[in-house]
């Protein structure tokens, strides 16, 4: 049977939902796989470095990251920090490689640089091919990497992209983000609605964290507590369990209905019930949101490749971006007195999906494997 391994890189939620999302699709067309965080087989100091600064940035400095990110991105190839990267990669993740080795994989599919650099650098001539699952609507050049045998763009940008870094066409495959195989469910929006005790017929905001960098969400769900505009509110605030004491009090004050979740195991179930999502604009969200048709009202984006996520939507007419607080009100209420303009960005949504990316990467490779 094909061994496929999934390496992740835990530097904020999606890198490692992607990895799951592949994982389960290759179990359910019976391939047998394994996924692991490659940050828990690196030193304690670097893991903490590594994760918790991109995460601080985020939260407390965008505008730091969006500036290295751009700066980045647009400088081109620097032949020395790659040299660099490469002697750090061989003394640090020493680990990591005996797991991987331990592993015996027929190929590797990393939805992180990170482990793509490694696999690469160590696995080079052991003849295992890695792959390189992209997990946002925009690229940049950090995940470029020599001899991967395949890249999986999430849209024909990122694909065009790629193409404009020197990557072959034959090693580029348009394949969309891979999320979880529950996306590509549907079991129907009054029966989720029922179980979540909402009311079948008013409309549904769902108000989801995306972990940090989400700005200030007790005054955004004040905000959203105080429009005029019918509707039910339904607010995941992630495992930040503070967070979510915090938000509680405010919808109990509130004469609005309004449900605060901690975390949830079924996010599928949330976006089907609603009409309109608020959050940010990280590539599993956005792939998410377009998988259920729901439109997305993009708040506090992270600089960076955040914002070319919401552009990637807005061009699509698939969300709208509020910057401001003043503007979040704004724009969920325009939405949601705008019923045949919703109805819009549900279908344009729809219609950009990919929620069988997953499938489609797992068959890719398996077929590369038979070649």
């Amino acid at each position: 049977m094909t061994k496929l391994l999934v390496l992740s890189a835990g530097a904020g939620a999606g890198h490692n939902r992607a990895a799951e999302a592949v994982r389960e699709h290759a179990v359910e067309a019976g391939v047998d796989a394994e996924w692991f965080d490659s940050l828990n087989f690196t030193g304690r100091l670097f893991r903490t470095l590594y994760a918790e600064s991109y995460i601080w940035m985020a939260s407390h400095s965008p505008a730091l990251w969006g500036m290295l990110y751009r700066m980045m991105g647009d400088r081109g190839e620097q032949p020395n920090v790659r040299k660099l990267m490469k002697q750090y990669d061989a003394l640090n993740y020493r680990r990591l490689m005996k797991r991987v080795e331990e592993a015996r994989p027929d190929a590797i599919l990393c939805t992180h640089f990170l482990p793509a650099n490694v696999a690469r650098a160590h696995l080079g001539d052991a003849g295992v091919p890695v792959f390189t699952v992209l997990t946002d609507l925009d690229v940049h050049r950090f995940w470029i990497c020599e001899g991967v045998a395949g890249y999986f763009a999430g849209n024909e940008q990122v694909a065009w992209q790629l193409g404009k870094f020197g990557v072959p066409a034959d090693r580029i495959h348009l394949t969309g983000i891979p999320i979880h195989p529950n996306f590509s469910r549907t079991r129907g929006r009054d029966v989720v609605r029922k179980e979540l005790s909402l009311a079948p017929q008013v409309p549904v905001v769902l108000f989801m964290s995306g972990g940090f960098g989400m700005g200030n969400m007790e005054e955004a769900l004040e905000r959203l507590i105080s429009l005029p505009t019918p509707f039910q509110l339904v607010v995941v605030a992630g495992k930040n369990e503070k967070m979510r004491t915090r938000l509680a009090k405010i919808a109990r004050a509130s004469a609005r209905q309004a449900r605060v979740f901690g975390f949830v195991p079924n996010p599928h179930d949330f976006m089907e019930a609603a009409d309109v999502m608020v959050s940010k604009a990280g590539g599993l969200t956005t792939s998410e949101c377009l998988a259920r048709g729901l439109p997305l009202v993009v708040f506090s984006p992270v600089p960076g490749q955040e914002e070319r996520n919401a552009a990637y939507l807005m061009e699509r007419d698939a969300a709208v971006q509020a910057p401001t607080l003043d503007l979040l009100e704004y724009k969920v209420r325009e939405l949601l007195e705008d019923p045949p303009r919703l109805a819009r960005m549900k279908s344009s949504a729809a219609a950009t999906a990919r929620p069988l990316a997953g499938r489609e990467i797992v068959r890719r490779v398996v077929e590369y494997l038979k070649r």
